[in-house]
């Protein structure tokens, strides 16, 4: 699982939001993942260890608690652990909401405090007597004193937690989806008359910006129909890159057949090495992502030739053609991923 990634546990609805790594030593490790659901944060750890020539794995998923509901036993009775302390090692008995928990373990390493410096943390893990439930302290040594945390946690199982598939949650909701695309169109029916009224009284270059809305069109289209943001980020970035190259290195003198030959490579290109760059990307996200680099690629060159060639002040048939040209190789991309696989699973 990563960032961006939804599951379901407990009958809500978890967006991860990070997903971190901490080598503590060469016989220990831990996975984390930061879950927000519910107006709720939850941390789910999968820790690893060597035993004796074994390997063990627990995972349990914790949410932050108050330290001082946290009791030690100390001169006969039972105190509450303060934010700030001084304990020379790991009560082997404490207390929280009314429940004993015994030592399990203790691991130490680097981490990186609130303030930027690296300190050393210590980790105590206790368990309760059915050993369903994990309670761990967290000491972080820092220059000026000791700061206590705790986390309160329920032993989990992997399988207690279930995918939610890419298009039940990425993009917009279907209906608001739909009703900005509409309100997208309607606001163009009144805004391209008044652009038109003013490419024909006035030199202002608007017409460039109508152009603009083509591409940006695709773009909310993909995003709303639930494509990675990941994998969009690499449509624009290479069909950019690769228009302005083709540019520079190709100039002006090829034939249409031979650019859109050029659009069809570029847009392939991305969705291939974006799916390979980026782990957990779906075959649905292929298609937008290579039709919209394609688009863009194409979209830079044909405006490059309705600069150069088209008649001046103004021309509605060249920029009529500078729009339309480029989308042929990029619907002949979508649909070609679209019908050769676009569907849920992994790229």
């Amino acid at each position: 699982m990563r960032a961006g990634d939804w599951v379901r546990w407990g009958s809500v609805d978890w967006e991860i939001t990070e997903r971190t790594l901490y080598r503590e030593s060469a016989d220990y490790q831990e996975v984390q993942w930061e879950l927000e659901g519910g107006g709720d944060t939850r941390y789910l750890v999968m820790s690893t260890e060597k035993k004796g020539g074994t390997t063990e794995v627990a995972w349990v998923c914790t949410r932050q608690t108050g330290i001082g509901r946290v009791q030690r036993q100390e001169g006969g009775g039972w105190k509450n652990f303060r934010e700030k302390d001084s304990m020379q090692a790991a009560p082997a008995k404490v207390k929280f909401d009314g429940v004993d928990f015994s030592l399990e373990g203790e691991t130490e390493g680097s981490a990186e405090s609130d303030e930027g410096e690296t300190v050393n943390k210590l980790t105590w893990d206790y368990y309760d007597a059915t050993r369903k439930r994990n309670l761990a302290i967290e000491v972080w040594q820092c220059s000026d004193a000791d700061y206590y945390e705790a986390y309160d946690g329920q032993v989990v199982r992997p399988a207690d937690f279930v995918r939610i598939p890419p298009k039940a949650r990425r993009g917009l909701p279907k209906g608001e989806a739909l009703g900005s695309l509409v309100i997208a169109g309607f606001s163009c029916l009144f805004f391209l008359p008044i652009v038109g009224g003013m490419m024909g009284a006035f030199d202002t270059g608007a017409e460039y910006l109508v152009a603009l809305m083509l591409p940006a069109l695709l773009a909310f289209l993909a995003y709303a129909a639930g494509t990675y943001p990941g994998m969009l980020a690499a449509g624009l970035a290479v069909g950019i890159g690769a228009g302005i190259a083709l540019l520079k290195t190709l100039g002006l003198g090829l034939s249409y057949w031979q650019y859109a030959g050029y659009g069809l490579a570029v847009g392939a290109a991305a969705a291939e090495l974006g799916s390979r760059l980026m782990g957990g990307t779906r075959r649905s996200d292929k298609p937008w992502t290579a039709g919209l680099a394609a688009l863009l690629a194409l979209f830079i060159i044909s405006f490059a030739h309705y600069i150069q060639f088209a008649p001046r002040p103004h021309n509605p048939g060249g920029l009529l053609a500078a729009c339309a040209l480029p989308l042929l190789p990029a619907v002949v991309l979508f649909a070609g991923y679209f019908f050769l696989g676009g569907s849920d699973e992994q790229a």
